[in-house]
């Protein structure tokens, strides 16, 4: 009994013997190379240079450098030279390769030795932010504002009308408590515009990219500037409160819906929304909701346009349906619903039904370009029911006329048929 205690005493310790002489061999062979000192430097709109140093025991065959953005399942992979002493360095031109402004870039290197064997180094990161300006921050929890010009009473103005706005979207669906939402602010659209063209995005005066929880502004010095932060902001946080709130499928959304949401949680309304609306009432222009499923027209009326009608009707399904309704209809959409099925399917009612019903509240009548057609049917109908006596008249008359001269004809010839004999 003590001498097989003994024996399996022995193999345990001489198994943890090998584990341990195998183990340590591994470890030899994954320090054959190492990546060490690794860091990025740049410019916001100009190149990206990543550098590193190599510590090696052997030649390297192959370097290459991986990285991608963490919105992104696109991985960049680029080769690198290696200069004789061991420095490693890559230059990235973002002007043809644009990288998404404000994001997290992961990156990585990968070494192939002379013997075949790899290595990997860790991940590193960096925040690839607009670098060209001296960045303020102040932070209320869950948002934090960056801005460059201004005091701090402007960034907590910011601040303030940022919870109101979550408030506000609150109060139209049960969007979660956000986190960590960082809000830049620019001082003037060409500024904000100038930045994200070159990262290859195009916005107007704000945009917001949900999936990095990022709201870009511009809110120009002067009197109507708390105006304009009252509209953009808490716009651009509805954005990003229903991608929290319904995760990818928040992209199935049709745009009218997409962007009315937003436009009805504005603390300060665009005033010009409804002189749009009524004007394009007037010229028999407004546009189907059908129309405005997929995208808006690119020309700035028709977009304008678009953004008052989806404002308009997101509003009146949130007095008719509430919040209830509006939550069923977002979820909808975001399980893969189409743009009418959705609205049919979630609120009971054909999407062409309650368009008119908006319509007819909105104008208190369908739209002249509706009613077009039945008004010249009753035209027709009127004309025809005056017009008819008016000829049957003319015709009886031009009948009596025609009698009469037959009749004189027969006088004069008392016999026509002996004349016409002859």
């Amino acid at each position: 009994m003590h001498s097989s205690l003994r024996f399996y005493r022995i193999l345990i310790a001489f198994s943890l013997a090998l584990a341990s002489i195998h183990v340590g061999f591994l470890g030899h062979a994954a320090a054959k190379a190492q990546v060490v000192d690794p860091s990025v430097e740049y410019s916001f709109g100009g190149p990206i240079l990543f550098k590193a140093r190599i510590m090696a025991d052997q030649p390297i065959k192959e370097a290459l450098i991986l990285f991608r953005m963490r919105s992104d399942t696109q991985t960049i992979v680029k080769p690198v030279k290696i200069s004789p002493d061991g420095q490693l360095e890559y230059l990235y031109d973002t002007s043809t390769e644009h990288l998404r402004a404000f994001s997290q870039i992961d990156y990585w290197f990968q070494l192939t030795m002379d013997d075949g064997t790899s290595y990997t180094s860790p991940t590193n990161t960096f925040y690839y932010e607009d670098n060209r300006y001296n960045w303020q921050e102040a932070e209320n929890e869950p948002f934090r504002v960056h801005w460059y010009e201004g005091d701090l009473a402007f960034a907590h103005s910011i601040l303030d009308i940022a919870h109101a706005g979550l408030r506000k979207a609150q109060g139209f669906l049960p969007v979660p408590n956000l986190e960590n939402i960082n809000i830049y602010v620019y001082p003037s659209a060409s500024e904000l515009q100038a930045t994200l063209l070159m990262s290859g995005q195009s916005w107007v005066a704000g945009h917001a990219d949900p999936d990095l929880g990022i709201s870009v502004v511009s809110l120009p010095a002067g009197p109507d500037q708390r105006l304009e932060a009252e509209r953009q902001i808490p716009h651009e946080l509805m954005h990003i409160a229903l991608y929290q709130f319904l995760g990818p499928g928040y992209e199935n959304l049709p745009a009218w819906l997409k962007e009315g949401l937003p436009s009805i949680t504005e603390l300060y309304p665009n005033p010009d929304f409804q002189i749009l609306l009524e004007n394009a009432y007037q010229n028999s222009s407004i546009l189907p909701l059908t129309s405005l499923c997929q995208s808006f027209p690119v020309d700035a009326s028709g977009a304008l346009l678009s953004y008052a009608e989806s404002a308009s009707f997101t509003r009146y399904l949130y007095r008719q349906f509430g919040s209830t309704g509006l939550e069923s209809l977002v979820k909808g959409y975001a399980n893969g619903l189409g743009c009418e099925r959705g609205i049919e399917i979630a609120l009971g009612t054909p999407m062409s039904q309650i368009e008119n019903e908006w319509l007819k509240e909105t104008f208190g009548e369908v739209p002249p370009k509706n009613t077009l057609g039945e008004a010249f049917i009753w035209i027709v109908a009127l004309s025809i029911a005056f017009i008819a006596p008016f000829l049957l008249i003319i015709f009886g008359m031009r009948r009596r006329k025609d009698s009469s001269k037959n009749n004189t004809a027969r006088q004069a010839s008392p016999y026509p048929e002996a004349k016409n004999a002859r």
